[in-house]
């Protein structure tokens, strides 16, 4: 007698891969060091106590969907020093892309 197969709805669902993604994490100086050099100033938070929130609250939002965010620690002068290396300007897609270079190396700090 041939067993049964359970429905597709009631097997077990295989876990998704889940993603991992680097997101800038700065001391408060540097974060004051990047924001002043940054050609999109006007989109950082006013304060570093706001910032640190946003990011906060984005990595459990994130965490939630199933990415898992790596805090990557930023210093100021390299991600400055970068930019000029690569011909880009300090906005936030430049930041991204450095920030995610610097994962890639496992520069990630987790905290």
């Amino acid at each position: 007698m041939a067993k049964h197969k359970l429905p597709p709805w009631l097997r077990s669902k295989e876990k998704s891969q889940s993603v991992s993604v680097g997101v800038s994490w700065y001391t408060e100086e540097e974060w004051q060091k990047v924001k002043a050099a940054a050609t999109d100033a006007d989109l950082f938070e006013a304060t570093y106590s706001e910032w640190v929130a946003m990011v906060e609250e984005s990595i459990k939002n994130m965490l939630v969907a199933g990415i898992i965010a790596e805090k990557v620690p930023i210093r100021a002068d390299e991600l400055l020093a970068w930019c000029l290396a690569h011909g880009k300007n300090n906005e936030a897609a430049s930041r991204a892309q450095f920030v995610s270079e610097m994962g890639a190396k496992g520069h990630g700090s987790g905290t």
